[in-house]
């Protein structure tokens, strides 16, 4: 099989892994998190980007910083307080790798990251336990206009036809639709950045993530105007933190076996962990 072929048959499976699921979430420690990864590595493979600017070099630690945008009085906060199984949120992420094997031989610290100049937008709905989600990738450098003029733009359409074969207007609408239900704009809220693992099955009905060092920022005002990667140090200090691992289970059908198998044994208790929720109240207190 082509390497283009192995990139579109992945990206068909990362979609259908985005479509309507099941979802529960987890607060670990370290030792707990250690026992579940180890668990996983024996059933799943590493579940990597394979999309334009895919990393392929080895021991790259990858990171996540997610943009979540809210109204000036918080209308999608509080929606999500008055109907815990049953809300929206509408968020923005960016994905990097950190190479620390190449930090002794750096002449520059952009040599150690690795990047896409693409947040990918994201309307997250929730209905009790399952979950689903709509994205479109968006330069970095057009989310202002998107926001402001629901300005769409011809790489915005390659990009989501490439990632998904879907016509970027129906999710471009669907966000629309979230912002003209708000009495007042749409704006950065906070931001969440984290370490990322993740695994999940060659079928695309499994997937499993850990992320550690959770750090919450207020937007700097330099946001929509970086043409770097959002690294957690250029976000300014952090307004709090999560010491725990957050491990979330996302599938389309009843856990394996194995899975709740050692979830009992580290007596991991599903929880209504909100990275949205901890980063918005973190920053407005």
């Amino acid at each position: 099989m082509s390497d283009l072929a192995i990139q579109l048959d992945g990206e068909a499976i990362d979609a259908r892994m985005t479509a309507d699921r099941r979802e529960a979430k987890y607060l670990l420690s370290p030792a707990q998190a250690r026992a579940v990864t180890a668990a996983v590595h024996q059933h799943l493979v590493v579940h990597r980007h394979r999309g334009d600017g895919a990393n392929t070099l080895p021991g790259a630690h990858h990171f996540v910083t997610t943009i979540y945008f809210d109204t000036p009085s918080r209308a999608l906060f509080r929606a999500a307080h008055d109907s815990a199984d049953s809300h929206i949120k509408l968020r923005a992420k960016e994905y990097y790798d950190l190479h620390p094997d190449l930090t002794e031989t750096a002449t520059d610290a952009r040599q150690l990251v690795r990047f896409q100049p693409i947040l990918w937008l994201e309307l997250k709905h929730r209905e009790g336990a399952n979950t689903g989600k709509r994205r479109i990738g968006i330069p970095k450098r057009d989310v202002p206009a998107f926001f402001a003029e629901a300005t769409i733009t011809p790489e915005m359409v390659r990009i989501q036809e490439q990632a998904y074969g879907k016509d970027a207007r129906a999710v471009l609408a669907a966000v629309a639709e979230l912002c003209a239900s708000c009495a007042e704009p749409m704006r950065a809220d906070c931001l969440v950045n984290y370490r990322r693992l993740a695994w999940q099955d060659p079928a695309g009905e499994l997937r499993v993530t850990i992320d550690s060092g959770l750090a919450f920022y207020a937007p700097p005002t330099d946001l929509w105007d970086r043409d770097w990667a959002l690294l957690r140090q250029t976000l300014g200090p952090a307004v709090g933190a999560e010491p725990r691992r957050v491990l979330e289970v996302k599938s389309h059908r009843d856990p394996p076996a194995w899975l709740t198998r050692v979830l009992e044994t580290e007596r991991a208790v599903p929880l209504g962990y909100s990275k949205f929720d901890a980063g918005s109240s973190a920053v407005h207190g």
